[in-house]
């Protein structure tokens, strides 16, 4: 106990910190930040925590696996029939698994910013993005989105507005302190729209139109 805290923080801080760089990495590729699409260090970890420990325990139990089957293997081969059916020892499993569970922790936080990064330029390239999971289980790996999104003003009569309608290629980013951030494919610029003065529609498509992939996407 007289260690745990302190090395909760730590594991805390470490975590927040991988997971921030791959909020990062994603948003960064469409013009924002993690910050005003709404993820603190609260959101990133509430949603987070519990997708990552599942994807580390999924991972430690395939290294450990491996690892029993490759030490049977190579008893076999050198035809040492007692120590193929012979269990490991329980301070042997419980080292295996230490080695392996810190394994996968690192391959999973140094593996999740590179796999944002890549989404985040699918999502640069019109492809909607609405959570990323690990297809083969459906663990979610990490929270963020962009999607496809038509807004109009709520009193389009006010002299001086932009025409949104006009703007077919809107990604939906998320929206924190009353600001909701849009990425715009065709022109590439992120917009920043004040909540309380837009009508939002998400529909459900996979990607932009198409006409929006021109000039250079």
């Amino acid at each position: 106990m007289k260690y745990a805290v302190p090395l909760l923080g730590v594991g805390g801080a470490v975590l927040f910190a991988a997971l921030r760089l791959a909020y990062f990495f994603f948003y960064q590729r469409l013009r924002a930040t993690p910050e005003e699409v709404g993820y603190g260090y609260l959101e990133i970890l509430s949603s987070q925590l519990v997708g990552t420990a599942e994807l580390v325990l999924l991972l430690t139990a395939a290294l450990v696996a491996a690892n029993l089957v490759v030490r049977a293997l190579r008893n076999a081969g050198a035809r040492q029939w007692q120590a193929v059916a012979t269990a490991p020892s329980r301070e042997a499993m419980t080292r295996l698994v230490q080695r392996c569970g810190l394994a996968a922790l690192i391959l999973v936080l140094t593996c999740l910013p590179m796999l944002a990064w890549l989404f985040g330029i699918e999502a640069g390239n019109g492809t909607t993005v609405r959570n990323i999971y690990l297809r083969i289980v459906r663990i979610p790996v990490l929270a963020v989105q962009a999607s496809p999104a038509t807004i109009s003003w709520t009193s389009p009569e006010r002299q001086g507005l932009p025409d949104l309608n006009q703007r077919h290629c809107l990604l939906y980013l998320g929206e924190a302190d009353g600001i909701t951030v849009f990425y715009d494919v065709k022109t590439e610029e992120s917009l920043r729209i004040p909540s309380t003065q837009i009508l939002l529609n998400l529909p459900k498509v996979d990607s932009v139109p198409e006409s929006c992939l021109t000039d250079g996407h």
